[in-house]
């Protein structure tokens, strides 16, 4: 039987092997991730990763791969090619394993380096100008480079033509790499970013234990096998470095299942790791993990002592963020009921966030159903200058250049902002963001509290399936307050996405909805009765409506 399995584990939780599905988005490494991929979309040259042992680079050069080949877009678009060991001896091994990678053949049909530079060169003008793809080489272990494998790699960055280079690279090394930078200043002049990672912090540490251990379990939440103090315990004697926590916690769940032990306290962590770390940083370790622990348990103390007495729990209560969000134009239950004018006339009903379900007695067809087309909203909808009477088009009302402005907070990024507001994070939203904000001279260094304006881009192919039900968690008429409610979503609840679109009678609007549809309305409302209040099945989109997300 497999080990994980006695704690309720699908899987192993603390493998030390990169796989991507247990790649924690600590703000070190999705900073770094998300610099190297606007880098290379657009067409940068040189980047350059530098981190100690066990920081977590060649999970990360696997996840950068792995973003590019995720969606077919960026499949058409972007090639990746990976060098795992650059420890070669001559210039023509270097140039004929470059060569093998992008496929022109070796050193058997091309003996001289002269025709595999000759080969390579061709290889990327026929792939960047005739086909106008983006070919990325990728190189682990860069420490290892030897001197002329730099100035080859010098000469490949002159390839280029009047809008890019032809050749992205990112060499992924050791901190060692950087006196290497200083002693070569014509290949550091070429570097565009250099991206120093570093170990966790505690509260990160804490995180992608957790992470690791949801992510293990099916359903999540996993098992909590760890106590507060044994956590700074694992984080004081591993420094943060990813590698050694993972190590660390792989051996102390197999101590706590050798000694049927449930949790793991701050003793088990360092009588563990007094196997693991040298003797001669066991003893500063233990004095600093003892002293630290003390502090916790005092502190522990203190807040019990004044802490105020259990309030009384409401079941299945909605998660804190969206009841919060959702409250703030907290609305008086109203039951809506069709109700048909007279000729000629407008009414007005329920308030837009209520959902329509079938009428009583008549069996669901699995469509989604919308109100009648001569509906408006009520007097509680947000403020936004309308110009059409309700259920009629203005024929003045044209879409709008852009969907909104969002103050860029810190430790935001613009491919994490396109892919929550569009969907995608391809090079043509990318180059249409661009153009959009001209007052941004580069996007690798936006600053916190500067306005990025988001273009209005119509989708390529619907975002909804017409044979699907989707539930709506909520709706918004502006770009911040939808952003808000993505920014604010709690973790363990099931994915959504943002559907921004457009009709000439509601303008723009902005629908949250769960990520995945359903077959029919049976199973959404089953889906719904384990979300917050205010979540419902999505009305039929009106006439005409344009959507801006992929």
């Amino acid at each position: 039987m497999d080990y994980f399995k006695i704690r309720n584990l699908n899987r192993e939780p603390f493998s030390n092997s990169p796989g991507p599905e247990f790649f924690f988005e600590s703000t070190v490494h999705l900073a770094c991730l998300q610099q190297l991929e606007i880098a290379i979309r657009l067409h940068r040259g040189l980047n350059v990763v530098m981190g100690d042992v066990g920081t977590g680079k060649t999970t990360l050069c696997r996840q950068l791969i792995l973003r590019f080949t995720e969606r077919e877009e960026d499949r058409n678009e972007i090639e990746t090619h990976l060098l795992l060991d650059p420890s070669f001896s001559t210039p023509g091994e270097f140039l004929a394993a470059v060569a093998a990678c992008f496929g022109v053949g070796g050193e058997e049909s091309a003996p001289t380096e002269w025709q595999l530079k000759e080969g390579i060169k061709n290889y990327l003008f026929q792939r960047g100008v005739d086909e106008n793809r983006t070919v990325v080489l990728i190189i682990d272990e860069g420490q290892k480079l030897p001197d002329f494998c730099r100035e080859i790699l010098r000469e490949f960055l002159n390839y280029d033509t009047n809008e890019k280079k032809l050749l992205q690279i990112v060499i992924f090394a050791q901190n060692e790499f950087r006196e290497i930078l200083k002693k070569h200043k014509n290949f550091a002049d070429r570097v565009n970013h250099c991206y120093l990672l570093c170990p966790l912090n505690f509260r990160e540490t804490r995180e992608m234990i957790r992470f690791r251990l949801d992510r293990a379990a099916h359903p999540a939440p996993g098992p909590r096998l760890f106590t507060l103090p044994a956590l700074w315990a694992i984080y004081r004697v591993t420094g943060g470095y990813p590698r050694r926590i993972i190590t660390l916690c792989h051996h102390i769940l197999l101590t706590l299942i050798i000694r049927n032990r449930k949790k793991a306290g701050w003793f088990l962590v360092l009588s563990t790791s007094g196997r693991l770390v040298p003797e001669q940083r066991r003893r500063k370790r233990w004095t600093a993990v003892t002293a630290a622990l003390i502090t916790i348990l005092l502190l522990e103390f203190i807040v019990l002592l004044y802490l105020p007495a259990p309030q009384r729990i409401v079941r299945n209560p909605a998660p804190a963020v969206l009841t919060k969000i959702e409250t703030v134009r907290k609305v008086p239950p109203v039951t809506p009921a069709p109700i048909v004018p007279p000729a000629g006339k407008t009414e007005t009903t329920a308030p837009p966030t209520a959902m329509v379900q079938p009428p009583a007695g008549k069996p669901d067809t699995g469509q989604m159903t919308g109100p009648p087309a001569s509906t408006t909203k009520a007097p509680h909808a947000p403020s936004r200058p309308e110009t059409a009477l309700p259920g009629s088009a203005d024929p003045k009302k044209k879409i709008p250049p852009d969907l909104g402005r969002l103050e860029i907070n810190e430790g935001d990024s613009i491919p994490v902002l396109l892919r929550e507001i569009y969907g995608s994070g391809g090079t043509d939203h990318l180059q249409a963001l661009i153009r959009a904000n001209p007052h941004i001279p580069d996007l690798n260094r936006v600053r916190a509290g500067e306005k990025i304006a988001f273009p209005a881009i119509p989708a390529t192919s619907a975002f909804l399936v017409p044979e699907k039900i989707w539930v709506q968690m909520a709706k918004k008429n502006a770009l911040e307050d939808a952003s808000r409610i993505l920014r604010n979503y709690p973790s363990d609840m099931p994915p959504i996405r943002l559907m921004p679109s457009w009709n000439p009678r509601e303008g723009l609007a902005f629908t949250i909805v769960l990520q995945r549809g359903f077959a029919n309305v049976a199973e959404a409302r089953n889906a719904i009765q384990h979300l917050p209040t205010g979540a419902g099945i999505m009305e039929k989109p009106e006439q005409g409506t344009i959507f801006f997300a992929n």
